[in-house]
């Protein structure tokens, strides 16, 4: 193998491709194991001269006592040493230094020794007298296998490293399923294993591309990419919308493989959802308010003719029974006005530091007088030193109002609620975790997954919106409102609230 040349057209020294600043790698480390002192030392100076970091043996037993025979790129091997043999030592030196080329030298020209040397693993095999020439040859095809290996190493250390930091999901994956490479955020974001996670990939493209058949050519594979969208069930249960790429890769690592990028929008399409939803409500609540401006006016004309009906019929208590009845009506009618009204319209927050304990017990002592017939324990189980939030106390007090009187609607009579508060955390921030919970038949999976919808009620009367009310109010401070999965009887509502302000 010829020496390489600079661009100048002089040829370039061995030691030159080594040297750190022009291969970008630590000099080859070479190992000459030798028991004749001049041949040891003329090989020493042949090689140091070409910028080799070179080291010597002259015995088996000195080789096998050395613990870093791993990191050299070369050995030169004497066949005959004093102690041994090379074909003796050689499966041994392998196994020591699986990375270094090992070239045997020899004063026996015989056939049979080459080919043994060859079999046990050494690289190369030579006459001594040593030519100088022959071996730099040799050595500088040795340095540029080394530098070609390492540079490839580097190569895919900084693609894994880029892949790997990649805001998406990244999986390779063969037809039988196997998966090749999957980054930390499709691991991340699904909570799956790299071996899990191809089981939920889109793999259409397997099928209609006939990976691996002889039809499948670079045309019909690595230049067709398909684009789907998706639910995708993480391991937990939660989903997550994903937009997937799938690309065929015809040639990837020796055979096909299937390529799926996935971009997580879930967030985007909840940011959709809810400007849908506030666009829905601004209608809603712009027709409200005009149906509600007209209908007060009407209302209050029934409802003088109402009582001034009742004066005249004041002798006549049937007919002032229906007449009440009327009064109620007519009330229940005005209330779902305004309830529709307040769901419509937005939720404004006026925050103030509010020890929590205040606000759900005056609510209750305005819910109680309004259920005279029933029995109802009210419980407290506090665990923490400060009730304090920054909080809308109006607001916060609708929320618990509409939770209690579902509450003591549900449960028996004697019945029972509990509230309980304590320390919690919502994402990176303080919070606190408050319960309700009742003794009443619970609620099943349809209702806790329906139970924030709007106009969803399992009751005769109402217009189902009191707990998506209390879902954007809670939203609206930065919070989480949920349903508590337990085993009946009992429903618990859990609130979180951070205890600062939301950003």
């Amino acid at each position: 193998m010829a020496a390489s040349e600079n661009p100048s057209g002089t040829p370039r020294s061995i030691g030159e491709l080594e040297s750190p600043s022009a291969a970008g790698i630590n000099p080859l480390r070479i190992l000459v194991i030798e028991d004749d002192r001049d041949t040891r030392e003329n090989l020493c100076d042949i090689l140091e001269l070409d910028g080799y970091q070179v080291e010597t043996a002259s015995t088996i037993a000195a080789v096998s006592a050395r613990d870093d025979l791993a990191t050299f790129g070369a050995i030169i091997l004497d066949r005959r040493l004093p102690d041994g043999t090379a074909d003796e030592f050689l499966p041994q030196l392998k196994r020591q230094a699986p990375q270094a080329s090992i070239i045997v030298v020899t004063g026996y020209g015989d056939l049979d020794g080459a080919i043994a040397a060859l079999r046990a693993g050494a690289a190369d095999y030579t006459l001594k007298p040593v030519n100088a020439d022959a071996l730099r040859a040799r050595l500088a095809a040795l340095a540029e296998t080394r530098r070609l290996v390492v540079e490839k190493q580097q190569a895919e250390s900084a693609f894994r490293t880029l892949v790997d930091a990649a805001p998406c999901l990244i999986v390779i994956s063969r037809q039988n399923g196997a998966t090749v490479y999957a980054n930390s955020c499709a691991i991340r974001t699904t909570g799956y294993s790299a071996n899990e996670i191809n089981r939920h990939l889109p793999r259409d493209r397997f099928v209609t591309l006939q990976l691996g058949s002889q039809s499948t050519t670079p045309e019909s594979t690595s230049s067709a990419i398909e684009r789907t969208e998706r639910h995708f069930v993480c391991k937990d249960g939660s989903r997550r919308w994903i937009v997937w790429r799938t690309q065929v890769l015809d040639d990837y690592q020796g055979s096909p493989a299937l390529m799926a990028v996935g971009q997580d929008i879930t967030d985007l399409q909840t940011a959709q959802q809810k400007a849908l939803q506030a666009e829905r409500l601004a209608a809603i609540g712009e027709m409200m308010a005009g149906l509600s401006h007209e209908s007060r006016n009407a209302l209050q004309r029934s409802k003088a003719c109402i009582e001034m009906l009742e004066l005249e019929i004041a002798d006549r208590p049937e007919a002032v029974e229906l007449v009440q009845r009327l009064t109620k009506a007519q009330e229940h009618l005005q209330r779902l006005y305004e309830e529709v009204r307040s769901y419509a319209a937005p939720v404004q927050l006026n925050r103030e530091l509010c020890d929590l304990r205040h606000i759900w017990r005056e609510v209750w002592s305005h819910v109680v007088p309004l259920h005279p017939k029933k029995s109802i324990e009210f419980a407290e189980r506090l665990e923490v030193d400060d009730y304090r939030c920054l909080v809308d106390r109006f607001a916060l007090g609708q929320v618990f109002s509409n939770i209690l009187e579902n509450a003591v609607a549900a449960v028996p009579n004697p019945g029972q609620i509990k509230i309980s508060y304590e320390v919690a955390t919502l994402g990176n921030r303080p919070a606190l975790e408050i319960s309700i919970l009742d003794n009443g038949p619970g609620i099943d999976a349809e209702q806790s997954t329906r139970i924030f919808e709007p106009f969803f009620t399992t009751k005769a009367k109402g217009t189902g919106l009191g707990m998506a009310i209390a879902k954007r109010i809670i939203e609206s401070h930065g919070g989480e409102i949920s349903v508590r999965d337990r085993t009946p009887p009992g429903a618990e509502i859990i609130i979180v609230l951070p205890r600062g302000p939301h950003e």
